[in-house]
């Protein structure tokens, strides 16, 4: 897939993912490398659940809600951006299960 990076910010929270010789994930204030079996496992099911994703969700009835953004920079410099303002796409849930589940599994071991 040959991706570079993945950075999800969402109410001015960040993951960040970067993959390369040593891969690393960011989360609030935690580092810490992260193995090849479980961003290949990430990427999988990651471009399972965006794989019908538009670009943006915007709902402009709300005024005060939430921002996400999804960002995927691949290592030729191509970019996919997704984002949204108070509106989500149908599946976003998983979207932020897999984040968590990630998350724990780099702290959890």
């Amino acid at each position: 897939m040959g991706v570079k990076s993945i950075i999800y910010e969402k109410n001015n929270k960040k993951l960040i993912i970067s993959i390369n010789n040593e891969s690393k994930i960011q989360y609030n204030d935690i580092l810490k490398s992260i193995n090849n079996i479980l961003i290949f496992k990430y990427l999988d099911s990651l471009y399972r659940i965006i794989d019908e994703w538009q670009k943006e969700y915007i709902n402009t009835k709300i005024i005060d809600g939430d921002t996400w953004k999804l960002v995927i920079t691949y290592i030729n410099g191509n970019k996919k951006e997704y984002y949204g303002k108070s509106s989500y796409p149908a599946n976003f849930e998983a979207f932020e299960r897999l984040n968590l589940k990630l998350i724990d599994e780099v702290q959890n071991g």
